[in-house]
């Protein structure tokens, strides 16, 4: 196979890398820019950090056949020129109001039969209701809401359009109709016009315009790929490319999906269903919520630094299953899948002086453990039966916690040999919009593997009820 070399921009919650990555999935160049996505942010500003770095990467590499964007979960609203006419709101930013007036007349039963997921304040459709109620006159110039991958995507090509992936984290998007649900959006009460077309991940979104391409010294006429949200995307790189196997992706937050070559519809309508960002797969999971964000809390916030995570990991080594009686609802903005209680902050039960830093640390793994276990049994009830988890991210450099989750979970999990799945997953896209067919993309290797230790699984079972219980309790107290 000839060589093939792809531009990909990735927008994170803690930095923004931009890659030039060959069809061997080796990564050729780099440029990266830490900063932190806040809840709302300036999409412009964005956009003019994106062109310097693709600029001093296309300077270095003339050669580039294909450009494919992810980003965080967050919407922009955008005037007819292309132009941001609304910050750019991630997915911390919660609409609350809007969903309370919503919740008053409706329920899940309403929404995720059509949506596949349960409604909350975070998703994209109760934002556009809030700007129609809160500023009408910045909802007045939004022309489309879009992701702020498509912003970047429109910037690049001057096509509005949204992938169907991430237009289910609209709550307007019809799974089974693989459209727009017209009856969710009027039951919202927005207008159904703010919604642009929809591209599959994989699809030709466009060519990048002449003038961006002069501007950027990229060649005139490469191909944009839809492209996708950073976790779905990330399931791909991690090779989540068959049914019946588990991809987390561990950063800041924890997105994990199970695979299945059907929609399946979860009878509790605790799981998020999305169509994959390949052909003929659906993801059945969802976004968790703050496991390494808690983490980086207790080791800045806490312990001021004074430990680094590998001396932490060490530390972990000797501490039963458990912790010695300490539970944590490690979860500091609201817990997601499985659970959806946006009000429940970080709470600690069963505190004795025994415990160090390193009791909190593990027991954060724990929850995250069982969080799993929760999502993997729900995904069981509903006919997809998961035989193997892969882990990538942050998270998965630390052995003691993937050894913690198969203990937990009961099942053997690898971590992939990718340092970056996003980027990774972004460039298998660009090679599914060039013709490569699923079966001939590259195959990610495994970097670990662990098995489930029997002795520390029976302890966890009844460990694992316990935290269950625990989170009934937190329901009703926050």
């Amino acid at each position: 196979m000839e060589e093939t070399r792809y531009l990909i921009i990735d927008i994170g919650s803690s930095s923004i890398r931009v890659s030039i990555i060959n069809n061997l999935l080796a990564v050729e160049d780099l440029e990266t820019i830490k900063r932190k996505a806040e809840i709302t942010f300036d999409a412009e500003q964005e956009w003019r950090l994106i062109k310097t770095m693709v600029g001093k990467l296309a300077a270095r590499n003339k050669a580039i056949d294909g450009i494919a964007v992810s980003s965080l979960i967050g919407w922009v609203g955008v005037d007819l020129s292309g132009d941001a006419v609304t910050p750019c709101f991630s997915y911390m930013h919660q609409c609350v109001d809007q969903f309370n007036e919503f919740a008053e007349k409706y329920t899940n039963q309403d929404v995720y039969p059509i949506n596949g997921r349960c409604m909350n304040p975070e998703l994209g459709i109760f934002k556009i209701k809030y700007l129609e109620e809160e500023s009408p006159e910045m909802y007045r110039k939004l022309y489309y809401f879009i992701s702020i991958k498509d912003y970047i995507n429109l910037k690049l090509t001057g096509e509005f359009a949204i992938d169907h992936t991430s237009a289910c984290y609209t709550m307007a998007y019809d799974i089974h109709k693989a459209g727009w649900s017209e009856k969710i959006i009027s039951m919202v009460g927005v207008d159904k016009e703010k919604f642009p077309k929809l591209i599959r991940p994989y699809e030709r979104l466009g060519l990048i315009k002449n003038e961006i391409a002069n501007e950027l010294r990229i060649p005139e006429n490469t191909p944009v790929a839809g492209g996708g949200s950073d976790g779905s995307v990330g399931i791909l790189g991690a090779g989540g490319v068959e049914k019946n196997m588990a991809v987390s992706v561990m950063g800041t937050t924890d997105v994990t999906f199970a695979i299945s070559a059907e929609c399946k519809l979860e009878k509790t309508q605790s799981l998020v269903v999305n169509p994959h960002v390949i052909p003929n797969l659906w993801l059945i999971g969802g976004p968790m919520g703050m496991f390494g964000g808690t983490i980086d809390w207790l080791i800045h916030n806490v312990m001021y630094d004074s430990c680094d995570i590998n001396k932490i990991n060490e530390l972990i080594e000797g501490i039963p299953a458990g912790c010695d009686g300490l539970k944590f609802i490690p979860t500091l903005l609201g817990e997601r899948t499985p659970f959806w209680n946006s009000k429940i902050q970080g709470t600690m039960v069963g505190i004795r002086p025994v415990h160090r830093a390193e009791h909190i640390y593990k027991a954060i793994m724990e929850a995250n453990g069982y969080t799993l276990r929760r999502i993997l049994e729900l995904a069981g009830l509903s006919g997809v039966q998961i035989d193997r988890a892969i882990s990538i991210g942050g998270g998965s450099k630390s052995k003691q916690w993937l050894q913690i989750r198969s203990d937990i979970i009961k099942l053997p999990v690898f971590s992939a040999r990718v340092s970056e799945a996003t980027t990774i997953g972004s460039a298998m896209l660009v090679m599914l919009m060039m013709g490569v067919p699923v079966d001939r993309l590259p195959v990610v290797n495994i970097a670990d593997s662990y098995r489930c230790n029997a002795i520390a699984a029976g302890e966890y079972d009844g460990l694992y009820m316990e935290y269950l219980q625990l989170m009934k309790i937190a329901m009703k107290i926050y």
